[in-house]
């Protein structure tokens, strides 16, 4: 089975076990915290250019990590680079929550938790290199010492471009595989249901963002969700 690239509505791939059925669904099937609001049909703004704050974007319907999924989305992390932070991570995890803001991106202190991270901003006490950088983090600890993999370096983010990001999950390999621009930055291999979430192989996923001192907006635009379902 194929299907066509969507740019606006998202698909999403629902499996049970007699039949495999698809059906569309838009950004408002995303519950909001914090500061996060929709812009549009496609696209949430987790944070404004304001300090201090932090938001969160997570779809209501659990997802299986039995199966494979594919998540596309167009990424914005502001104008601001040199006074711009703090990024974005996109997080799975066993509820809907936000964690703590700035540094910690909306990310820090969930657990059991696994997070991709676009850090655009340097914390020299948790290990950031200069450049704004990609990392796999587990249970919402926002230090690099404890990083699956990374910080890796990318060049800047900050340039209001809509950067398309796909984070894919293959569990045949146990392979987690994260691609921006088209380019693969960021690769894990290993027991993802087991060794992040004790066994159990149902969570949700979100987005979530934070600013501190230094302010950017940070967006994401919804292109395509492939995916099984939990009902």
């Amino acid at each position: 089975m194929s299907f066509r690239h969507q740019p606006i509505i998202a698909l999403i791939v629902a499996l049970s076990v007699s039949q495999l059925t698809s059906a569309q669904s838009s950004v408002k099937e995303f519950r909001l915290g914090g500061s996060a609001q929709i812009l549009n049909e496609e696209c949430i703004r987790l944070t404004p250019e304001t300090p201090y704050v932090s938001g969160s974007a997570w779809f209501q319907n659990p997802m299986d990590l039995e199966y494979p999924f594919e998540l596309t989305v167009d990424l914005v992390l502001g104008e601001n680079d040199e006074l711009g932070a703090d990024g974005i991570v996109f997080v799975f995890h066993p509820s809907m929550q936000t964690g703590y803001r700035g540094e910690g991106m909306g990310f820090a202190g969930l657990y059991p938790s696994l997070g991709i991270e676009f850090d655009t901003y340097q914390n020299y006490h948790l290990g950031d290199p200069a450049a704004d950088h990609v990392a796999i983090m587990p249970h919402g600890q926002a230090h690099h010492a404890r990083s699956m993999v990374g910080p890796i370096e990318l060049p800047n983010l900050e340039n209001g471009a809509k950067r398309p990001l796909t984070i894919a999950w293959n569990p045949g390999t146990q392979t987690l595989q994260v691609s921006l621009d088209g380019n693969t930055v960021a690769t894990y291999q290993g027991d993802i249901i087991n060794d992040i979430f004790g066994g159990n192989s149902k969570v949700y996923w979100g987005a979530t963002a934070a600013t501190g001192r230094k302010i950017n907006y940070q967006d994401v635009c919804i292109r395509k969700l492939v995916y099984a379902m939990v009902d």
